[in-house]
């Protein structure tokens, strides 16, 4: 019997020391978006088994990791501070929180490190990152090193670093904050339940519970997508987002999982993308009932052109209208971008062509349009119509002489994506390869669909 109580005692012990020490503990109900990563050095040789992660880290690549190395070496070399201390708070949970502030996801991307320092040494004064580190006061020294600041003790166990930065050590964790007050406020939400996001909404037990790289939580109208195509997320109807991400077989897999207050399920959708030729490196699928996706992808693509982009935000929404599907298809480097209307059955194409100040050329069978600095061309092609900066002649060539898109190994899990409110393919490898010459193998797969309350968006980087 006795044996039975010590072993409940030690049992609550457990189970209350890991539920209050939880690193999402630190953020406050107020808050509007957090994001984890949850054990770096678990993950990072499984992420560097996906293509275009070992192309960052590797030597034969851009080296990331080798960069990062030699600045830990001079970090020792001026302070003394040893590199396992970087490395250990890197290994462990870090954690980002902020409030008042929109987050895009797509501005966090850099293949730069010092574009994480300036990250963390202008973070705005409501945001805050806690480190789980094994040495909270030579992280500090380090910190400073690196974010190239200095740093000054202020009372007890709490530093300034440069202007504005103020951090502090609580127990396995230390917390750096934008202001002095944000840092004090972190410290008392962490012992006071009460106050604590994760308390008023049950999605974080999952997060807490899952085995998740990457996971997180945004109120709406706090996180941003700006993705090629003008893809976004429309989160005006949602209570709450949820953030996970995995790594496996070669893959890692970002989700984001929007609650939304009423219901909607994605149709399936019937697509021939698949045969469109293989000459460019990206491809976006949209149901012509998805307008509002198709005038975002218009306004991204040619936000330089002022005067006559209503006409011809105009004229891409009356061919969608009258088509089935509507693809897009360019190389995103060089800015060469087509649209293409399947079955195509309206009758005004060449009357809304005309208010765009377009010229018929009879010989080559395709409208001219002059939109200030570009100029586009407008065509029908079997089935199709095409509107974009390839001419009629080339687009056809395109087709009789290149692959398909369907001959790309990864295309046959791009094709098993049905239902969907858009979907879109972007080679990477291709893309890397006409910039800086690097030949690597490495998709990105990213799409968004709708299950009753839940809209999903996935990406899977390969």
């Amino acid at each position: 019997m006795k044996r039975s109580i010590a072993f409940l005692i030690i049992i609550v012990i457990i189970c209350y020391t890991f539920a209050d020490s939880d690193i999402f503990n630190f953020v406050h109900k107020d808050y509007d978006f957090v994001i984890r990563l949850s054990k770096g050095g678990t993950w990072y040789e499984e992420l560097k088994k996906v293509s275009f992660f070992s192309f960052v880290f590797d030597r034969k690549g851009l080296g990331f990791e080798d960069s990062f190395l030699r600045i830990l070496e001079d970090m020792k070399y001026k302070t003394g501070v040893q590199p396992t201390v970087v490395q250990d708070a890197l290994s462990n949970d870090i954690l980002f929180a902020s409030k008042g502030a929109e987050v895009d996801f797509t501005t966090l991307i850099s293949f730069d490190i010092n574009y994480y320092l300036e990250f963390i040494k202008t973070i705005t004064g409501s945001s805050f990152i806690v480190f789980e580190t094994k040495y909270p006061a030579q992280l500090v020294k380090a910190l400073s090193y690196l974010l190239s600041i200095n740093v000054k003790n202020i009372q007890n166990n709490m530093f300034q670093l440069g202007e504005s930065l103020f951090c502090t050590s609580n127990g396995k964790y230390l917390i750096l904050a934008g202001s002095k007050q944000t840092l004090d406020m972190a410290i008392k939400t962490y012992t006071t339940p009460e106050m604590q996001l994760s308390r008023t909404n049950k999605d974080f037990d999952r997060l807490k519970a899952g085995v998740f790289f990457i996971s997180g939580f945004a109120k709406p109208n706090t996180l941003k997508l700006n993705l090629p195509g003008g893809i976004g997320i429309e989160d005006s109807t949602a209570s709450h987002l949820l953030i996970t991400s995995s790594i496996s077989a070669g893959s890692f897999t970002f989700t984001i999982e929007q609650k939304n207050t009423k219901q909607y399920t994605s149709s399936k959708n019937i697509d021939t993308i698949g045969q469109l030729p293989k000459v460019w490196n990206y491809y976006l699928s949209i149901p012509s009932s998805k307008s509002s996706i198709i005038i975002g992808s218009i306004e991204q693509w040619f936000s330089g052109v002022t005067s006559e982009l209503q006409q011809l935000t105009n004229l891409v929404k009356n061919l969608s209208n009258s088509s089935t599907n509507t693809y897009v298809a360019g190389k995103l480097e060089v800015g060469e971008i087509v649209f293409i209307f399947e079955n195509y059955s309206g009758k005004d194409f060449e009357t809304n062509l005309s208010k765009l100040g377009a010229k018929y050329d009879s010989q080559k069978q395709e409208w001219v349009i002059n939109l200030q600095n570009s100029k586009l061309y407008a065509f029908k092609s079997s089935n199709k119509v095409i509107v974009g900066t390839v001419d009629k002649n080339s687009f056809e060539k395109y087709e009789k002489i290149s692959k398909k898109l369907k001959d790309l190994p990864i295309y046959y899990d791009f094709s098993k994506i049905e239902a969907y409110d858009f979907k879109a393919l972007m080679d990477l490898g291709d893309i890397i390869k006409s910039i800086i010459g690097f030949n690597i193998t490495s998709k990105l797969l990213f799409w968004q669909y709708s299950i009753g309350y839940i809209t999903y968006y996935k990406f899977v980087v390969s």
